[in-house]
């Protein structure tokens, strides 16, 4: 099992497979939960939608669990849930199982101990999750909605835990980070004035941050978005280096070069005939 934390599965592409959801009610199952001796088939999220839970592991770890919370379980590991202030006639929490895998078919998970994902679950993600567990009732499950909202619940854990990473390592740039990610066309000058710091230091620390110097990780990016508009072929190329903040086609299309190998003309016709 490949670990890849919350904060690095932000930007990595992953498949979710083989999911199933569905509501229980631990009131009449006397509130209690084992897989010690059987490990995980299966990854796991798990809102407490009713009620509270102990999630002990089996090291003994204990991970308190309050009302409208999820939390992961990873695939192989053993623990237990004590579920607290249940009640007779309604769905306690609503379950996921899934299969996850990065695109190199490689299993991967985000952490090997029950963790807290999400906090609190807002109006809009409680709906999606409800319509997700009455799949199960149906004669004809879609398994797609089920999917989805398997992908909702992991974006929303990914994006909370990495702003919690820049927050807390890189708080003097942060500000500077999200206009560098937003693809802002401020100089990095203009961004380092913003956070209160020389070019040279904004420099060093987002290159501790992101592994690349800013120039490079905004022209990867803005090469990486182009590429995805030029196949939707819904822009002209003029219009695509208009729309990334490039100072004209020319700019463009030497940049694109210089990073994919090939002109944007020719990467279309390329990708048109595989």
């Amino acid at each position: 099992m490949k670990i890849i934390p919350f904060e690095e599965l932000y930007n990595s592409d992953f498949v979710i497979t083989e999911s199933l959801s569905k509501g229980q009610n631990w009131y009449t199952r006397n509130n209690f939960y084992s897989c010690i001796g059987k490990p995980k088939p299966s990854h796991t999220l798990l809102w407490f939608k009713n009620c509270r839970a102990k999630i002990t592991d089996c090291n003994g770890k204990v991970l308190m669990a309050e009302k409208n919370q999820i939390a992961y379980m990873s695939k192989g590991i053993e623990y237990t849930v004590d579920f607290l202030d249940t009640s007779a006639n309604q769905d306690d929490s609503v379950v996921f199982h899934f299969q996850l895998k990065n695109t190199d078919n490689e299993e991967i998970a985000p952490t090997l101990s029950p963790k807290i994902c999400i906090k609190n679950v807002d109006t809009a993600l409680a709906l999606s999750i409800k319509s997700a567990a009455e799949e199960f009732n149906k004669s004809i499950v879609c398994v797609p909605t089920i999917t989805s909202v398997i992908y909702q619940i992991l974006a929303i854990a990914c994006q909370t835990q990495r702003k919690k990473v820049v927050n807390r390592k890189y708080k003097y740039i942060s500000e500077g980070i999200e206009l560098m990610e937003s693809n802002s066309d401020k100089t990095l000058n203009e961004i380092a004035e913003i956070c209160g710091v020389s070019e040279g230091y904004f420099r060093k620390l987002f290159r501790e941050y992101s592994g690349e110097n800013p120039v490079d990780f905004r022209q990867k990016h803005r090469i990486e978005k182009a590429k995805q508009l030029l196949l939707m072929d819904t822009h002209s190329i003029s219009e695509i280096a208009y729309e990334l903040n490039f100072a004209d086609i020319y700019h463009f299309s030497k940049t694109f070069k210089k990073i994919v190998g090939v002109s944007p003309q020719k990467y279309i016709k390329n990708e048109n005939f595989k």
